[in-house]
C-alpha cells in the first residue's frame, strides 16, 4: 500500500515541478518578448526623431551638397560624435544616398511647365526615404553586426566644467 501512495504522491510532485518549469520558461519566453518589442519601439522612435532632424536640416538648405553636409553635421551631433575616424568616414559616406533622398524629397514637386520640358527619357521621379534607410541600416547591420540605432545607448558621460 505504501509504495501505491508513494507512487501516487511523486506523480504529483514530478506533475507540480513540471508546472513550475513550465510557468518559468513562459515567463521567460513573455520578458524576452517584451524586451524585443520594447527594443523595436525605442528604434522607432529614435528613427522617426532622426528623420525629422533630417528633413527639417533639408528644408534649410539652399544646395544638394549643402543639404548632405548639414544633415551630416547633425547626425554627428546626433551620436555625440567628435572629430573624425575611418569607420565613421564609411558610415557618413553610406548615408549619403539617405541623405540625398532626404534632399529630394523636401524638394517641391516640378510645375507642370518644367514636366512639360522634361524629355521622356527622363521621367522626375522623388526619392523614397524608406527605402534609403532600410539600405543602410542593412549595411550598418552586416558591417558592424548592430542596429546603427543602438549608438544613441550610449549615455555621455560628464565630465566637470574647466574654468581656464
Amino acid at each position: 500500500m505504501m509504495d501505491r501512495d508513494g507512487d501516487f504522491l511523486a506523480a504529483l510532485r514530478h506533475a507540480a515541478t513540471a508546472a513550475q518549469s513550465e510557468e518559468i520558461s513562459f515567463r521567460n519566453n513573455v520578458g524576452r518578448e517584451i524586451e524585443k518589442r520594447e527594443r523595436a519601439r525605442q528604434y522607432a522612435f529614435r528613427r522617426l526623431s532622426i528623420a525629422e532632424l533630417m528633413v527639417q536640416t533639408a528644408r534649410g538648405a539652399e544646395s544638394e551638397e549643402q543639404a548632405v553636409a548639414a544633415q551630416t553635421t547633425v547626425l554627428r551631433g546626433e551620436f555625440g560624435w567628435h572629430g573624425d575616424t575611418e569607420p565613421r568616414r564609411r558610415i557618413f559616406a553610406a548615408w549619403r544616398p539617405v541623405a540625398l533622398a532626404v534632399w529630394a524629397s523636401v524638394q517641391p514637386p516640378p510645375a507642370a511647365a518644367d514636366v512639360a520640358d522634361t524629355p521622356a527619357a527622363t521621367p522626375v521621379v522623388r526619392s523614397d526615404i524608406g527605402a534609403a534607410l532600410a539600405t543602410f541600416e542593412a549595411w550598418y547591420l552586416a558591417e558592424f553586426g548592430s542596429n546603427y540605432l543602438a549608438i544613441l545607448d550610449q549615455e555621455m558621460q560628464e565630465l566637470p566644467v574647466v574654468e581656464f
